[in-house]
Order: structure tokens, then sequence, then C-alpha cells
């Protein structure tokens, strides 16, 4: 058994499912994006796969959608770990509800920006034609509509696509995406990983796409974009629809639509349009803890916090000329 079949093996001993962003091959994609991993099994039979980056002196660990399980003998051990290995500062997003919070504040962790979702819908799936049946009317509609306009949707591994519909949404709503090189990594390294791109049916012109993860039986919507052009085609629901229907036809259990604004949340949220529109595919709405941190050395910290500013303010500059 090799190396990355053991440790994801052992997480779901752990969890069910078990996180994606705690597989082996989501650590080998931070690998290739800049971050360094370290795997650990801690004292008590709880695992983490951490994220480590350094800033000068300073050393921080990030640990996505973990510890697992993620228990205070866990967050204990990790706190431990993180002092032998002389981090300034560990933040950790565990896959957890909200009432961790007082376990974390009890053991000088403070809450801070999240880094993955908080909150998501997780769709339960059925056969395809039963799931259809069970989102809202709006969403059958559009659907059905793209469906008899002719739309077409390709599944792939079209990074480049992915990345040009994210520009596009990257220019309306102002906010930063990864670039093609991630998609890219991600497309390659995850071991089921596939882009699902609309095409309008007269010229093949790509009108939307979705990138879609495969784990533990459980998938993820991770990517999105769409260029919003020809919206009678309905291209958006077609991708979505066949991204979901397709995860359902591989049997997996149910698809995590991977971000959504908080249960209350005002309608002037900047994630409210969104909100809405993975709503009508019906689901759960699912809340987790949140990102919290542990300062381990106050001038690390700062040195950490001084450097993220920086990079944050040069990645503004960029999206301001582009």
């Amino acid at each position: 058994m090799s190396d990355s079949e053991r440790w994801d093996g052992e997480l779901e001993e752990r969890a069910s499912p078990a996180p994606l962003l705690q597989s082996w091959a989501w650590g080998e994609v931070q690998s290739r994006a800049g971050w360094k991993i370290e795997r650990i099994r801690l004292p008590g039979g709880a695992m983490a796969s951490v994220q480590l980056r350094s800033v000068g002196f300073a050393r921080e660990a990030y640990v996505p959608r973990g510890p697992v399980p993620a228990t205070a003998e866990a967050v204990d051990s990790l706190v431990v770990w993180a002092r032998g290995a002389k981090m300034a500062r560990i933040v950790i997003e565990p896959e957890a509800p909200a009432d961790l919070a007082g376990v974390l504040t009890e053991r000088q962790f403070t809450p801070t920006a999240p880094i993955q979702p908080q909150h998501t819908r997780i769709v339960h799936l059925r056969p395809p034609e039963e799931l259809l049946k069970s989102f809202r009317h709006g969403r059958r509609y559009n659907i059905r509509a793209g469906l008899r306009r002719g739309v077409v949707v390709n599944e792939g591994k079209d990074g480049a696509e992915l990345a040009r519909q994210s520009a596009a949404v990257e220019q309306r709503e102002s906010i930063h995406l990864p670039d093609r090189r991630y998609y890219d990594l991600l497309l390659e390294l995850l071991p089921w990983c596939r882009t699902y791109v609309a095409l309008k049916p007269d010229t093949d012109e790509a009108l939307a796409t979705v990138l879609v993860a495969r784990h533990a039986g459980r998938a993820y919507s991770l990517f999105a974009g769409r260029s919003g052009k020809h919206p009678e085609l309905m291209g958006n629901d077609l991708a979505w629809w066949h991204a979901i229907s397709s995860a359902a036809d591989a049997s997996c259990s149910d698809f995590d639509l991977w971000g959504v604004p908080p249960p209350d949340a005002a309608p002037n949220h900047p994630w409210h349009g969104l909100g809405f529109f993975k709503a009508e595919f019906g689901g759960q709405e699912v809340s987790y803890v949140g990102a919290w941190e542990r300062v381990l050395s106050g001038a690390g910290a700062r040195l950490i916090a001084l450097d993220k500013k920086s990079r944050t303010y040069v990645r503004g500059l960029k999206r301001n000329i582009s």
C-alpha cells in the first residue's frame, strides 16, 4: 500500500466523508502551489495535513478542514506540535459545527477571516430524474429550457476555459480568483477532477464552466465561471446540472455546492445572488465553526500579517490596472 493510500484510508476511518482538503492529493496540489506540507498523526489518533509557510524568521501553519476528527484532544495535540515546530501562528479551519467555538476559545484561539467557505449547501444525491424533480421550480424550468435549446455540456479537463470564464467573473464582481496554473494543478493532481463546459449549440461558444472534484463519495464544486453572454440559453444552469447529475450517476452520496452566504445574511450581502442560485438546487445548509488562529510568537505573527497585507495590496493593484 502506498503512503497516499494509507493516509486517505486512515482519514476515512476517522470521518465520513473524509474531507477533501485533508486528503493526500490536496496536499500535493498545495505543495506545487508553494506551501510545504507536513502530514502528522497526533497522539490520541487524530490526523492533520498541515500547510507550512515561512516569512523571514517566522513560520505559520494552516490546517484546512482539520484536524480529523476535530476534538479538544486533537486541538491540544496540534498546539503542542506547533510549539515544538516553532510556529509563530497556527490557523485551523475544522470541518466541525459552531459549538466547537467554546473549545477553541478555552485554548486561546481567536476567530479570523475564513479561507474556506464557512457556510455551504450540501445536496443529497439520488437518480438524476428524481434529483431534477427535487429542485425548485425556477431551476427546473431553466435546465429544461437549456436542454430544449440544444446547449451541449462537455466533461473534460479544460483549465484554460475555466480561466477565461473566471476572468469574466472577476471583472464583473471585482473579486480575486486563481489563475489557470492553479486550475491545471487541481485537474492534474486530484484523482478525480473535471470541468463541465456549456456550449452554444450553433457555434460551440463557451458560456459557463464548473470545476468539480470528487473524494470519498462526495462531489465538490470548487470553482465556476460564466461569460454572461446569451443568458437565454441557460448555459450556467446546464453546466451545473451536468456536474451534479454526473456525480449522481457516479454513485456519489452528496454534492457540496461550496459556499453560500450566512443563514442570517441581509439582501445586500455580496453573495446574495449566489446563495439564491444555489438554494434552488435544494439540499441542506451547513455551517462550520470557521477559521481560528492561535498566536505563539507575537513578533513572528506581526511579520506574517504585514506580508499578507502587502500581498493583498499588490493583488488589488493588479486587478485595478487590468
